[in-house]
């Protein structure tokens, strides 16, 4: 490091519903450093610092998401052979004011601007990403794929897991894509949310083209993502009678398919901003399933209500509900207790148009995207599908 007392500088990332950013960054010190140490003591290039905290020789930035340098996930076009990217955080950072050391003395500022110029700069050498570290990495028959185990399992423990499936936007081939592109992966195995719903997470990812399409094709992939399920659930504690699967576009449309092709697999399903051929859905309607998508989805809202009625005329028992995409947990909460009281295995509930995105400018595809922004935070929904069990 330029600054002698600069042990190791961290960035740090964390995922939300716009992707992967770099939201922080750590300095380590040789020595402890007080609390009163300003924010405007630090530049950090192309960054707006918009808060710091103090603790021992830690000096943490908070760096505003809403910079243009933030973003680390890069989405493509599968159809355009566009590839998804993802870099690594990358931060330049100084100290350009003195600051006092906990021991009274001072830490002289190397980096101080001359002429408006910054003198001396560091840069980044370690990356923390927040929840994605969590996962590991690995390939089966060719298919990469993200595993998060959960920590401090007993003996004989057995736990629930969840399936992803990424939409086909991430389709490329770093694994961590679909992990850093929303909240649909890595939202099961937030700390908190382990606390409450201790789960294996499983997130495939896909390369090249997606694996189905709106003329209800289906790839040799998908069966190669059944297989991986096997596999994990042969080779870990997973408690076989919670399997759950969830989806958002392309894999909201596999997780049907997988339902209809293995009816007795999952315990429950969360479905988001997808829909099938209402002809080809026999076996659905004995599902524990949970519809979300938004009233300006042009594809998927027409043919999810389809769907609905085909399977509670072969005997499902239907709930519907239009919610707001802006409600609070709480309004969600108790939105959620009144569907679930009414004892519907399908529960279906499509967002108000105007709770999701503004106008209609692309035949509803900015509704589409969005509606994956908010769907994977409604606890309420989490917490319904770990209620479902499959007894095989």
């Amino acid at each position: 490091m330029n600054n002698k007392h600069i042990l190791h500088i961290t960035a740090v990332t964390e995922v939300g519903p716009d992707a992967q950013k770099c939201t922080q960054v750590v300095l380590e010190y040789d020595q402890p450093v007080t609390c009163e140490t300003a924010a405007d003591a630090f530049w950090v290039k192309e960054r707006i610092i918009t808060g710091i905290s103090v603790s021992g020789n830690l000096v943490t930035l908070e760096l505003s998401a809403g910079d243009e340098a933030a973003s680390l996930y890069h989405p493509g076009n599968p159809w355009q052979n566009t590839p998804t990217t993802l870099e690594s955080a990358s931060v330049t950072v100084s100290q350009i004011k003195p600051i006092n050391a906990a021991d009274g003395t001072k830490i002289a500022s190397p980096g101080a601007a001359d002429s408006g110029i910054i003198k001396i700069t560091d840069q980044n050498d370690r990356v923390k990403n927040l929840i994605v570290d969590d996962f590991i990495q690995g390939e089966f028959e060719g298919l990469k794929y993200n595993l998060y185990i959960p920590k401090d399992l007993a003996p004989q423990e057995k736990c629930p897991l969840v399936q992803f499936i990424h939409d086909a936007g991430p389709c490329g081939e770093d694994a961590r894509l679909t992990l850093t592109q929303g909240m649909g992966a890595i939202i099961w195995a937030k700390p908190e949310e382990q606390a409450k719903r201790k789960c294996f997470v499983l997130a495939p990812q896909f390369d090249g083209p997606p694996i189905v399409d709106d003329d209800w094709n289906v790839d040799p992939r998908l069966e190669t993502a059944k297989r991986l399920l096997d596999w994990v659930c042969e080779n870990y504690p997973v408690d076989r009678n919670r399997l759950y699967t969830t989806g958002q576009s392309m894999g909201c449309m596999s997780s049907i398919v997988l339902n209809v092709r293995y009816p007795d697999l999952f315990a429950a399903s969360y479905l988001v901003a997808g829909q099938w051929d209402d002809r080809q859905i026999g076996g659905l309607e004995k599902q524990n399933l949970w519809m979300l998508n938004s009233m300006g989805d042009a594809k998927a809202f027409p043919i999810m209500n389809q769907m609905a009625c085909e399977m509670e005329s072969k005997g499902a028992h239907v709930a519907r509900k239009l919610i707001d995409a802006r409600a609070s947990e709480a309004e969600f909460s108790e939105t959620a207790q009144k569907l679930i009281a009414t004892g519907a295995n399908v529960i279906y509930t499509p967002y108000k148009i105007e709770s999701v995105a503004n106008g209609w400018s692309s035949r509803g595809g900015e509704h589409h995207v969005s509606t994956w922004k908010t769907a994977y935070n409604i606890e309420a929904i989490r917490a319904w599908m770990f209620t479902k069990t499959k007894n095989l």
